[in-house]
């Protein structure tokens, strides 16, 4: 195809070596493009087109560049010959990065859970004060109460929709979906009634960036340690967006235990220590049942097994529960 022969010319032109073999790893049309690179050298590279706008494709490598400076372990982009971080080609952002040789992470316990929390909070850590050109424009989460209204929207208009069905899986979701908008009134409220607002207008450099979809297929197991890739959800935001992705990842073959949360945020500070305002918002976001409206809103309980949707469901209520009778059911904040 004379356009992929074109871009592989570019490549070669703004990179400076010869393709010796190239292999589409993913190709989803207006989505993104992930292609392997063998140079005559034997090097390994990933190509990446991710069909974004060139602000926040700048965005994107930038941070990922200033924490590979900062040590995190990460598939770091390539600088082409003039010392840019993008490529591009037919109006597209292409960044170029480093391969990483080795397996997706496991989560098959507590140790695994951990092994990744622990990279997520040094990676956390190492994101905080980072520089960013003056003219690069920043990147943050949209304002919490307007995300949490608009998911209770969504479990309320669901409620409304499916008042007469009874078929699929829409009975087992109709038992539950009652409790969690309960949960998703008292995190608003908490949310409300806490410093969120203060920390949404405090400057980005006193923030840290999270991943945004960090779960264990976006760790690689490579030389013993755990590199992070895929980064095209960056944004500075607060810590419980990848906690809870992880958690929620763990929590599909894992039955809820307050030990094992209760580790996993312990083991978290021990890298990346929150104030007390901050584990409150993060413990908010938890109660939210964020995973029970991203099922509904994208449909994924239909043709789910029932047996599979009743075991997720199940966990997420036990996470919610436990999280407001530890820490909030007596305003006791994030103490007890």
């Amino acid at each position: 195809m004379e356009i992929i022969k074109a871009l592989k010319r570019n490549v070669e032109k703004d990179y400076g070596f010869k393709i010796k073999k190239w292999k589409v790893i993913k190709n989803v049309k207006n989505s993104s493009l992930v292609v392997q690179i063998v140079t005559n050298n034997g090097k390994k590279y990933a190509l990446k087109n991710l069909y974004l706008t060139r602000a926040r494709q700048q965005f994107i490598a930038k941070s990922e560049q200033l924490l590979a400076d900062r040590g995190v372990k990460l598939a770091s982009p390539v600088l082409t010959h003039n010392g840019e971080l993008l490529m591009e080609y037919n109006k597209n952002p292409y960044v170029l990065y480093q391969w990483i040789d080795g397996k997706s992470a496991s989560l098959r316990n507590q140790e695994d859970l951990e092994a990744i929390v622990e990279a997520m909070a040094r990676f956390h850590q190492a994101s905080k004060q980072l520089q960013y050109p003056d003219d690069m424009k920043i990147y943050g989460h949209e304002h919490w109460e307007n995300e949490y209204k608009e998911r209770i929207k969504t479990m309320r208009k669901w409620s409304k929709e499916h008042k007469s069905s009874d078929s699929g899986n829409a009975p087992l979701i109709k038992k539950y979906i009652g409790f969690f908008q309960k949960m998703a009134y008292k995190a608003l409220q908490e949310l409300q009634n806490s410093r969120y607002e203060s920390y949404f207008n405090s400057e980005a450099s006193a923030k840290s960036l999270v991943h945004g979809d960090l779960h264990s297929n976006n760790v690689i197991d490579s030389k013993n340690e755990k590199v992070l890739i895929d980064f095209e959800d960056v944004r500075y935001d607060l810590p419980s967006k990848d906690l809870l992705r992880l958690f929620s990842m763990y929590s599909k073959n894992h039955s809820f235990q307050g030990k094992t949360f209760s580790g996993m945020l312990e083991k978290y500070e021990g890298y990346h220590k929150l104030s007390s305002e901050i584990k409150k918002l993060v413990l908010i976001d938890f109660m939210f049942p964020h995973i029970f409206e991203r099922l509904l809103r994208k449909k994924k309980y239909i043709g789910m097994e029932n047996k599979e949707l009743k075991h997720r469901l199940k966990q997420e209520k036990k996470k919610a529960a436990y999280v407001y009778e530890k820490y909030f059911s007596n305003n006791q904040g994030t103490g007890g």
